[in-house]
């Protein structure tokens, strides 16, 4: 009987737990690590570590975009994050005598995840760009743009 009562008081509360993430988003990012826009997957293959291969294009150019990004949580809700990471974008222009460059950024900015109960996706990031000089003189190898970007997506 003791344990009846106990079963029939504890019915009508509900414990909610924190919300599971959602391990893939797809996104549209505004500047950032394409330089103009780019769509990307981004999937998470460990606990704060998530890969991304995006593409962007712009006339003449088609850009790819590898990454790699550490996620740091911050507050309590536990879907939002300090994001770090890096990554290559690869420019292909067909049109310049098959022009192919290589040049890197890196990512430091705000995030707030997909989960269950949110599947929506954004953060801003500050994106400086290392370019790498074709044509280095005098020691000059290459340089940093400041840059930043803004990204919203879909979790599933």
């Amino acid at each position: 009987m003791r344990q009846l009562v106990l079963i029939l008081l504890c019915l009508p509360f509900t414990l909610y737990a924190q919300s599971d993430f959602k391990k893939n988003v797809v996104y549209g990012e505004l500047a950032g690590a394409a330089n103009f826009y780019s769509i990307n997957i981004e999937r998470s293959v460990a606990k704060g570590i998530n890969v991304r291969f995006g593409a962007g294009a712009k006339p003449g150019e088609l850009f790819l975009i590898p990454g790699l990004a550490y996620l740091m949580p911050i507050g309590d809700n536990g879907d939002r994050f300090i994001e770090i990471g890096a990554g290559l974008t690869n420019t292909i222009a067909p049109r310049a005598a098959f022009k192919y460059d290589l040049s890197g950024y890196m990512n430091f900015g705000y995030r707030k995840e997909a989960t269950e109960d949110n599947p929506i996706f954004w953060r801003v990031t500050f994106t400086p760009l290392l370019f790498r000089d074709p044509y280095p003189a005098a020691g000059f190898m290459g340089y940093l743009l400041p840059w930043f970007g803004a990204a919203l997506g879909y979790g599933f």
